[in-house]
């Protein structure tokens, strides 16, 4: 092989192996290892991919923010281009399932609480607090199946209400199934169905007059199809 021929090879080999900008430092402060070792190739791994951006003329080159470290060496370039956009949407889609499976959580333990308008005045379950909690124990999946209970100002009668619960599960499930209760600290978003009751009440005495029936519709659209087929 003549020596141009072996320069060419030296050359490529050289920026295939080396960086971006040629071969090996001879000397890389601080970077943690001989270069071209292992380490040395381990710390390079971690450099972000993209263009870095540089002051030039009192100017930020790009203007959008971007790494201004060292840039990326050859076969780090290259892994980042072949293998784009991963692993970036990998990270995407489990920073997704985080927030969906914080708001599933979250949604569940809404949906099985107790809230004071399930409780007597006496702290004891109520008729609509046994029924919400009939309905935990058999709606609900096995890995939601626990029963929270709204927290108070009051210790007393947070441990009067939990006690309450607890019986009431053991009644429902005869002592043969194990359920959490749990104290939870929130609010009640939602209205009793009493309340719910006398605000479809108030409204329905608000209506204006004429009020219409449920027959009132269909009497007066016959009697001006009737018309209308008789003529003048």
């Amino acid at each position: 092989m003549t020596t141009p021929h072996l320069s060419l090879l030296l050359t490529a080999l050289t920026a295939v192996c080396g960086c971006a900008t040629g071969g090996f430092p001879v000397v890389d402060p601080g970077s943690g290892g001989r270069p071209g070792s292992a380490e040395w190739w381990a710390q390079k791994a971690e450099q972000p991919p993209g263009v870095r951006q540089v002051c030039h003329k009192g100017k930020m080159w790009p203007v959008r923010p971007r790494p201004t470290g060292e840039r990326q060496q050859f076969t780090h370039t290259y892994h980042s281009a072949h293998y784009w956009p991963l692993p970036y949407t990998c990270q995407d889609r489990e920073y997704m399932r985080s927030i969906v499976g914080l708001q599933t959580d979250l949604g569940w333990q809404q949906e099985t609480t107790l809230y004071g308008r399930h409780f007597e005045e006496d702290h004891k379950m109520s008729i609509p607090g046994r029924l919400h909690v009939t309905d935990i124990l058999e709606v609900a999946p096995t890995s939601r199946r626990t029963v929270y209970v709204q927290a108070t100002q009051n210790a007393d009668i947070d441990n009067a209400r939990i006690a309450s619960v607890e019986q009431v599960v053991a009644e429902l499930t005869g002592g043969t199934e194990l359920v959490p209760v749990v104290l939870r600290k929130g609010r009640d978003y939602s209205r009793p169905a009493s309340e719910v009751k006398i605000i479809n009440d108030l409204y329905n005495g608000s209506v204006p007059s004429p009020r219409l029936g449920a027959g009132a519709g269909a009497g007066a659209g016959s009697t001006s199809a009737t018309a209308a087929v008789a003529g003048p």
